[in-house]
């Protein structure tokens, strides 16, 4: 009686259990990580991480081409783009994508300190030579809940610091 009642209750093994339970914790151990950073991005820092990846990308463009590049940032446009100081028509006319970064409808540049000096035009322009140096850069960028974040470039240094 006591066979024919082991194999009528059939059932996982503790092995089977195990192993399911390993491959659970895996996959969510891939899978929670993304899922956060789209659930809860911050818009500042993204902003943060744009504007820094655009002007290392130009310095590093300045650089490959030999030529001084100029980085337009507009507070009224909310935008930051850039061009070769020196272009003719036809580099004017190629396809511009990738060459500027609008700011999200909840971030605004709150100000902008350029060799130390406070900027107060609306359309700045920060000159980028050659060798990829840049004018001691500080940007301010704020949200709409108050949150600032404060962006310093050096000019002979490829790091970029931020601070709240």
């Amino acid at each position: 009686m006591s066979l024919q009642r082991v194999q009528s209750e059939r059932g996982f093994t503790l092995l089977e259990l195990i192993v399911v339970c390993a491959l659970i914790g895996i996959m969510l151990s891939f899978s929670v990580p993304s899922l956060r950073m789209t659930l809860f991005s911050d818009p500042l820092k993204s902003t943060a991480r744009n504007l820094i990846g655009l002007v290392n990308g130009v310095r590093e463009l300045a650089v490959r081409h030999q030529q001084p590049y100029l980085l337009h940032i507009s507070e009224a446009e909310k935008r930051i783009w850039y061009e070769m100081e020196k272009s003719n028509e036809e580099e004017k006319r190629e396809d511009r994508r990738g060459q500027e970064l609008v700011l999200p409808e909840t971030v605004n540049i709150s100000g902008m300190w350029i060799g130390g000096v406070e900027s107060s035009e609306d359309q700045k322009v920060i000159w980028i030579s050659k060798q990829g140096y840049i004018q001691r850069t500080r940007i301010r960028i704020e949200d709409k809940d108050g949150k600032h974040l404060n962006i310093q470039f050096f000019p002979f240094l490829d790091s970029v610091t931020v601070a709240e």
